[in-house]
């Protein structure tokens, strides 16, 4: 009876580590963006930080949207659309927006929680993007 006892505790442990593992990224709520380095193909590197533009990105359970505004408070850009997260792998698809190239097409970027800052890597139109963002809630 112990033996199975013990058994049954083991199969349960070697059952919750999967989920374990794969729990997913909690990306749901408001983020600023803190800093950015975008490197073109041709090698040029634009580093941004929160003092040259204001971002601020909402997540909810199947939506994104995002507002930038330049240094001045000038208006920058803004999508909106829905996005999919697996594991680390976040994908978006911007269906609405200021920017009508990118409207439509599905953006994979990998996905990192470090307590209340995300790392946000990928590629977007030949671009390697590397964001931080700060949780706001």
């Amino acid at each position: 009876m112990k033996h199975l006892l013990i058994g049954s505790l083991f199969v349960l442990y070697l059952t919750s580590l999967p989920s374990l593992a794969l729990e997913p990224v909690q990306l749901q709520g408001s983020w600023i963006l803190k800093s950015a380095v975008y490197t073109k193909a041709d090698g040029t590197v634009i580093k941004l930080s929160d003092q040259d533009m204001k971002s601020i990105k909402l997540v909810s359970k199947a939506y994104f949207s995002f507002v930038t505004v330049n240094k001045d408070g000038s208006f920058n850009n803004a999508l909106t659309g829905r996005y999919q997260l697996q594991g680390d792998s976040y994908k978006e698809t911007p269906e609405a927006g200021s920017v009508p190239a990118m409207l439509n097409k599905t953006y994979e970027f990998k996905a990192k929680l470090d307590g209340d800052l995300w790392h946000h890597s990928g590629m977007e139109d030949g671009t390697k993007i590397e964001e931080l963002w700060q949780r706001l809630d």
